[in-house]
This record gives C-alpha cells, structure tokens and sequence, in this order.
C-alpha cells in the first residue's frame, strides 16, 4: 500500500482473520472478506459514506453551507474563480466581514494542499491565490486565526479520536544551524520520505524558505538553546507536523458537536478541523469553528501520536463496517 491508513486497516483485518485481496498497491485499492461480507476498500473509503457527504465534504464551500445552516460555526468565506482582479479581491474581503491575516486555499482536496494560511499582505495574498489557483479552479478566502489545530475522528456519528497538531518546528541547541537541526530531525527513525511512516521527513522547499525569513532567519541561522522554530503554518501531518492525543480532555460539548457534524453530512466515517482556544472548554466559553470535514482521514496520527495514547481508529472502522 502506497498510504499507511489501508496498511492500518488491513493489519486490523488480519487479527480477526479476514481474508485480504489487494488489487492495488499504488491505487491503496483492496477487498476485505468476512463476516459474510465482501467489501471493497479505497484507502479507508468504502461504501459506509454517503455519496452526497463525500461530495460536500470534498467541495468546502458546500460543507459550510450546510453546517451553518444548521447552527454550527465555520469561518466567514467566499470563493474566488479564475477570472480575479486583486482590487476585487480586498473589495470582498471587505464586504465580506474578513480581516488580515487571511487563509487562502482550493475549493476541494485535503491534507493542506496548497493551503497558505496567516497571509497579510496584497503581495502575499497575489502569490496564494495563484498558487491555489494552479491546483484548482475556485480558491477560498477566509480569516486566519491562529488558534490551537485539532481533528476529530468520528466512526459511526461518534467520536473515537481526538488529537491536537502541531506544525513542525525544530528545538535549538546552541550549536547547530538550522539547516542541520533539520537534517538531525530527519534522523529520526520515526520519519521516513514517504507519507506511509508515523511521521514524514522534513523537506527544505520554498515554502518553508519563506517561513523562516519571515522569522529574520536563514539556514545558516543557529538557534539558541531550547527555542522553537517552527517551519511550517499548518499543522497538517503531511506536513511533517506532530500529534497530540487529547481523547480523554475534549468537552462532552465538542465531542457532541463533532457528532452532529457528522450526521448532517451524512458521513459514518470523518475526520473534523476544529480550531479553538481549549480542548477542555466548553463551547460557549471560547472562539471556535470547524474549517474541514475530511471522509478520507488519515489514521496514523491516532495510531501514532508523538505525545499520548494511541487510538485504534482502524478497529474502530472495520467493526463499524463489517457489524453494521
């Protein structure tokens, strides 16, 4: 399998003897026979998500759409085409209600793919949108609020998993440059260069270029002692970002509001961006709303976490799957 999360759900399979059929490595396209039932796999896909929700969950504009209609908070958006003027753009972020720094990202797709996030300045936001706008044909405008990142993983209209994520970032020591603390990090034996490992290794790319001359630093920069620098402004996984395990801290408030998210895009199996100030928090007593509902959740963040407890959402799936 080309992804860790089919590698998750397949070994789960065979605790409970199922029988595997791969079809597909590269494709991460497989059967899982048991319990009277023969179903087919992509990735974590199956036929347990309704196609509708799949569709509103892989186009962000229809899933807001329908979350705040039914009360629940995302941010204040709106889509952009092809066919843009800059001035346009700052007249709608205006009119829109949305103040610098902004998030700039494509109407569809996942994992933080051509996402630029606390943009806040017009030649910055030129630079997102086009590069946005290579992957996609509509991008969306949203306010960028750097509160803490976390995903809910919901199996079944109930959450199973919770995790904060962190955007990578390096520790200094004293002694070290960055571009080394980088190449001490890859070391790691949990990173590997493909995205089918725990954690994925860090690449020194543009971006993250960018980042850190934002930071008034280069990669010949040393870092003092024990001072973060963080490379990346999402926290995504892919991005080589960390996961932290907070199951046992979310809010009974969060966990039922995740649910109902769930349910209103009729999704049995989702992964949910919640941003907010406190896990532990009650809703009413902090800022937050949800900026993605993910049907193809990455598992090894839960399976994985750097700080906490595993979660097997894999079981979690097949059990929902194959008992349903």
């Amino acid at each position: 399998m080309e992804s860790i999360s089919p590698q998750l759900i397949i070994e789960e399979a065979k605790k409970k003897n199922y029988t595997i059929s791969v079809i597909s490595d590269k494709l991460n396209l497989f059967t899982i026979k048991g319990n009277n039932k023969n179903i087919l796999f992509k990735n974590i896909d199956c036929w347990i998500n309704n196609s509708l929700g799949v569709r509103f969950s892989r186009y962000k504009n229809l899933s807001y759409f329908m979350l705040r209609k039914h009360q629940i908070k995302v941010p204040q958006s709106f889509v952009l085409s092809r066919k843009w003027k800059i001035a346009d753009v700052l007249k709608s972020i205006k009119e829109n209600n949305i103040h610098f720094p902004v998030v700039v990202k494509p109407a569809t797709w996942e994992h933080g793919n051509w996402v630029s996030v606390n943009i806040k300045t017009k030649e910055d936001l030129i630079k997102a949108i086009k590069s946005a706008l290579n992957f996609h044909h509509q991008v969306i405008i949203q306010e960028f609020f750097s509160w803490k990142d976390h995903r809910l993983f919901v199996v079944g209209h109930k959450l199973v998993a919770a995790m904060q994520r962190v955007p990578a970032f390096i520790t200094g020591n004293g002694k070290n440059n960055i571009k080394t603390l980088i190449e001490k990090e890859n070391k790691n034996p949990l990173r590997w260069d493909a995205h089918t490992s725990k954690l994925t290794k860090i690449i020194i790319d543009t971006e993250l270029r960018h980042i850190i001359k934002d930071q008034w630093l280069t990669l010949q920069s040393i870092i003092p002692k024990n001072k973060k620098i963080f490379l990346r402004k999402n926290a995504n996984l892919s991005t080589w970002g960390i996961s932290i395990d907070v199951t046992d801290k979310i809010h009974p408030e969060i966990k039922k509001m995740a649910e109902k998210a769930s349910k209103i895009l009729d999704l049995q199996v989702c992964g949910i961006d919640y941003l907010s100030l406190d896990i532990k928090k009650p809703l009413a007593q902090q800022k937050w709303w949800i900026i993605e509902v993910n049907h193809t959740p990455w598992l090894r963040g839960h399976h994985f976490p750097t700080i906490g407890k595993p979660r097997n959402v894999a079981k979690a799936i097949l059990e929902l799957v194959f008992w349903k």
